[in-house]
């Protein structure tokens, strides 16, 4: 196989894969990617109605004929054929799989990637969504979940990597959300890399047209479907070769989320071909775009402690709304109170409960500092007192207190590498507020009486 060639497939894995992850012992993770034209083409190729591929797995607990079945159907690639912007069509490959070691420490700053940091990842999640059509809704969610760049995912060092792959390709970092138009949903994500590699040769089936930019980086486009266990999928894509090293693929289909087993379509895709290539051809998604001076950080993501998601769902005016109760109530604080920021009340959806928000901030007072986390959620019962008497009993919470208006106070606190403090306030409607603070020494966390001035704060209730 020539150089040249090895190069086009190397390229055209990353254009057209379906990435696998999961997760093993010690929190590390396993990521592979389907290829779907990386073995020899056959010198006879004939139009078939789909390709198609069936897995069965046995687990040992149950018997063989109980176990489903597992399919995944795709059209199969017409050949020989032409492809609009393509001066030659290569024959579509047979599928290969391939694996390689996450050890779980992305980060936004790693220094051998100096093409993207924190300040990046923002401006490129912001104008992502600026650049959405204007009757297109991205739909309220965790920042993780709303069109934000992750941190760079990468193999930690370069020893097993996949064969023909170099580690620059395989850092990549990617941001997803759900987009609403006309009523129809839809699952939108990016994915950006840098790469040195050549632009790949037209192949059959995993293209339906190639465009050429002003600068001569090349989009090439797709517009097709795959069928999940008989659920079909709609799905569209631009994938962006940029002359300067920049890879991005923007992938858009007719779910409400990622085309997984639990999927449904809407039968429509929100946006069109010309959009996803406005998309990807933007200059601010470029590795070599300078980030903007004044570029508003990055939202972080946060988990919330809810045992049971009862609450309502929360939408974008009940978040805002709790920000400003924390905001105008923090105000009121006694002079000794630490220094919470100016992102105090930037409240956002918790990371899988849209039933809780949260906030996870820095408390300063002097040289100390301490983490501060905030949780509120809806449909929670009022707690009862423990009973002290109870062999099972391990003493937490510290103490439980009712209040005038009703509500339960609960206060605890916990002693290892690090002391954390909590004042849960649980109120007769259901609304139950968490505020923690965590420090290790010499620092220490907020008292018991900051965090309670905090959980009480006048209107911070879900309706």
């Amino acid at each position: 196989m020539s150089k040249e060639q090895t190069d086009s497939k190397r390229a055209e894995k990353w254009a057209f894969a379906l990435t696998v992850v999961s997760l093993i012992a010690g929190g590390t993770v396993v990521a592979g990617l389907v290829d779907r034209w990386s073995s020899s083409p056959s010198d006879d190729i004939s139009v078939a109605a789909s390709s198609s591929v069936t897995i069965t797995s046995t687990p040992d607990e149950i018997s063989a004929e109980d176990v489903p079945e597992f399919s995944y159907v795709t059209p199969s690639a017409v050949y020989p054929t032409t492809i609009p912007g393509c001066e030659s069509v290569a024959a579509p490959e047979e599928d290969s799989f391939f694996s390689y070691i996450l050890d779980g420490s992305d980060t936004y700053d790693d220094p051998r990637f100096p093409w993207f940091s924190s300040a990046k990842a923002a401006a490129m999640s912001e104008a992502v969504k600026q650049a959405l059509p204007k009757d297109v809704e991205l739909k309220f969610a965790s920042p993780g979940n709303s069109l934000q760049f992750g941190p760079i995912s990468a193999p930690s060092n370069t020893d097993g990597l996949p064969e023909g792959f170099s580690l620059e390709e395989l850092a990549s970092t990617t941001a997803s959300g759900t987009l609403i138009r006309d009523g129809k949903i839809g699952a939108l994500s990016l994915m950006l890399h840098s790469s040195s590699d050549p632009i790949p040769s037209c192949v059959a089936g995993s293209l339906v047209e190639r465009r050429v930019l002003a600068d001569q980086s090349v989009v090439d486009l797709q517009d097709t479907w795959s069928e999940t266990n008989g659920v079909r999928t709609l799905n569209r894509s631009a994938m962006l070769y940029g002359v300067d090293g920049t890879r991005i693929q923007a992938y858009v289909n007719d779910t409400n989320n990622d085309g997984g087993p639990d999927a449904e379509s809407s039968g429509a895709v929100p946006l069109t071909l010309d959009e996803l290539v406005t998309l990807v051809e933007m200059p601010q998604l470029r590795i070599t775009a300078p980030v903007p001076p004044g570029t508003a950080p990055l939202q972080i993501d946060c988990g919330g402690w809810t045992d049971e998601s009862s609450g309502r769902e929360l939408d974008r005016g009940i978040v805002e709304a709790l920000g400003q109760a924390l905001r105008s109530g923090w105000r009121a604080a006694p002079p000794e109170a630490p220094d919470l920021g100016s992102q105090l009340g930037d409240l956002v959806l918790a990371e899988y409960d849209d039933t809780t928000t949260c906030q996870d901030l820095v408390a300063r007072s002097g040289s100390n500092e301490s983490r501060l986390s905030i949780s509120i959620t809806s449909g929670q019962p009022l707690p009862t007192p423990p009973n002290k008497y109870d062999p099972s009993y391990d003493g937490h919470p510290l103490s439980m207190v009712t209040a005038e208006d009703g509500s339960v106070i609960e206060r605890d606190e916990s002693r290892g590498e690090k002391v954390h403090r909590s004042v849960v306030v649980t109120r007769p409607g259901g609304t139950r507020v968490t505020v923690s603070s965590s420090a290790e020494a010499p620092n220490v966390p907020m008292t018991f009486e900051q965090l309670e001035f905090l959980a009480t704060t006048e209107g911070l209730e879900i309706r």
